[in-house]
């Protein structure tokens, strides 16, 4: 029997753009992401030669502990890909608010599907991984990478790191609610009438090439999903707002919401903002991340 402890970190989506509608209703995308420092999911992986089968217990009771777990179905399609066999225990303890938009479920399996990987001595490829990972999730190719920040396109599958990325002070506000996947791809489709249009600015390439000046870079903070996630919860704009009056240089929404960030200069600053927003939105999670 083994026993690993490890961290799966959240992410934030400094860009986000929904670039191709395809024909099977699924979409393309490109985006810079960044896994974040500070915030994180805790995980206790044990993995008995001996048993089969996955046992999955959480802190969150709405985690949902059965099949439907994004880590269960990855751990599945592990034993199925490879034909190996063993018993999985996962322990998960949330840090991550759940359907934020920062990728705590795809973080977790991402994590598992490595463990997996290391303990029968990495029977997949860097390749592989990244196709089974897809099928799962956008975020998850992201989190089996060892960059800490990259330019994702395609359906998450593409992956060109980012070397020399700054670290960036980032405050995340989320909401209180969530944001349904097919919903947000829906509203889309109907709201973002130019998305398929190949004469669109590439906004996730500009901000790459702003990434050496700070100012620069959060003016180029964008979000397609911004326009249906502010139909469903006007207060995001609110937020962004108070981000900026207390000093954020840029907002910005991560993921499809409804999670809402600022980039700061300085972590005295975003402190400093957080210990004021927690005095008028103490029912909103309000982290560093």
């Amino acid at each position: 029997m083994k026993k690993i402890r490890a961290k799966s970190p959240a992410k934030l989506n400094l860009t986000l753009e929904v670039t191709k509608k395809l024909p099977d209703g699924f979409h393309e995308l490109r985006t810079v992401m960044l896994k974040s420092e500070n915030l994180f999911d805790e995980l206790e992986i044990i993995l008995d030669k001996k048993k089969t089968g996955i046992k999955i217990t959480c802190d969150n009771p709405v985690v949902p502990t059965d099949e439907k777990n994004i880590c269960w179905k990855i751990a599945e399609q592990f034993f199925q890909k490879t034909g190996k066999h063993i018993g999985l225990e996962l322990r998960i303890k949330k840090n991550i608010p759940l359907a934020s938009g920062m990728g705590g479920g795809s973080s977790d399996g991402a994590t598992v599907l490595l463990t997996l990987n290391s303990y029968f001595k990495h029977i997949l490829s860097e390749k592989e991984l990244i196709a089974l990972a897809a099928k799962a999730g956008k975020d998850i190719p992201f989190f089996l990478s060892k960059a800490s920040a990259a330019n994702i396109a395609g359906m998450g599958e593409k992956i060109r790191p980012l070397k020399n990325f700054p670290k960036l002070v980032i405050l995340i506000i989320n909401l209180t609610g969530e944001i349904s996947t097919p919903w947000a791809y829906s509203e889309l489709d109907q709201n973002l009438l130019f998305m398929n249009d190949a004469k669109r600015k590439n906004i996730s390439q500009e901000f790459i090439k702003n990434k050496s000046n700070l100012r620069k870079m959060s003016s180029c903070l964008y979000n397609d999903f911004s326009v249906v996630a502010k139909k469903k919860y006007p207060a995001i704009e609110t937020l962004e707002k108070a981000l900026l009056s207390f000093g954020a240089i840029g907002t910005s929404l991560t993921g499809k919401g409804p999670t809402v960030f600022g980039i700061f200069q300085t972590k005295k600053d975003a402190l400093r903002t957080k210990k004021i927003l927690q005095k008028y939105y103490q029912q909103f999670f309000i982290e560093l991340a």
